[in-house]
C-alpha cells in the first residue's frame, strides 16, 4: 500500500467516524454503535459508497487499536480493586461462561450442528465484547461507579477464560481430539 492510499482511506475513516458520532450523540445512541455501522459503509461490501483501499493495513490498526482500549483498562483498574471483586466477579464469569456456553451448544444441536460446531457456538456466544462493554461504560461516565468495577472484574476474568477457551477449541479444531498434552 502506499502512503497516499492509506492516507485517504484514514481520512474516510476519520470523516465518515465523525459523522456518525455528531448523529449517534444527537440521537442519543452508543456510539459504538455507530462506529460499526461506519464500517459497513465504508468497508468492502458497500460498493457504492466511498471504500477503504486496503482492509488489511485497517485490520492491523484496528488489533493495535484494541491492545491499547485493553491495556487503558488494565491502567485504571488496579490489583486491589480485582481482589475486591476477585471472588464475585469469577462466579459471576463461571455462570455466565458456563450458561452461555451451553446455551449455544443446545442451539447448535437444535440446527442440527455436530457436536464440535454447536461447541464452538457456545464458545462464541460465552466470550463478551470487552471492548464494547468498556467503550459504552466510558462514554456514560460510569466507569468509577462499584458496579462498573464489578463489570470490569467479571470481563477480565471472561478474558482469561476466552484465552483458555480459544487455546482449547483452536487444539480440537486442528487434531480432532483434546489430550493433555496438545493444549
Amino acid at each position: 500500500m502506499h502512503a497516499g492510499d492509506l492516507i485517504q482511506d484514514l481520512a474516510v475513516i476519520m470523516v465518515v467516524a465523525g459523522l456518525v458520532t455528531v448523529l449517534f450523540h444527537r440521537l442519543k445512541q452508543p456510539v459504538v454503535l455507530g462506529y460499526i455501522l461506519a464500517g459497513f459503509l465504508v468497508g468492502p461490501h458497500t460498493p457504492s459508497l466511498p471504500t477503504i483501499q486496503d482492509t488489511k493495513v485497517i485490520e492491523q490498526l484496528a488489533e493495535i487499536g484494541v491492545v491499547l482500549l485493553m491495556f487503558s483498562l488494565g491502567m485504571h483498574f488496579s490489583l486491589r480493586k480485582l481482589a475486591r471483586v476477585g471472588p464475585t466477579a469469577l462466579i459471576a464469569a463461571l455462570c455466565e461462561f458456563a450458561v452461555m456456553g451451553w446455551l449455544g451448544w443446545q442451539i447448535g444441536r437444535w440446527f442440527g450442528w455436530s457436536t464440535m460446531d454447536g461447541i464452538f457456538l457456545g464458545g462464541v456466544l460465552a466470550i463478551s465484547s470487552t471492548t464494547i462493554i468498556v467503550k459504552a461504560l466510558a462514554e456514560l461516565g460510569r466507569t468509577k461507579e462499584r458496579f462498573a468495577e464489578l463489570i470490569f472484574g467479571i470481563l477480565i476474568v471472561e478474558d482469561i477464560l476466552g484465552i483458555a477457551l480459544i487455546a482449547l477449541l483452536t487444539t480440537v479444531a486442528t487434531t480432532g481430539s483434546l489430550g493433555a498434552g496438545e493444549v
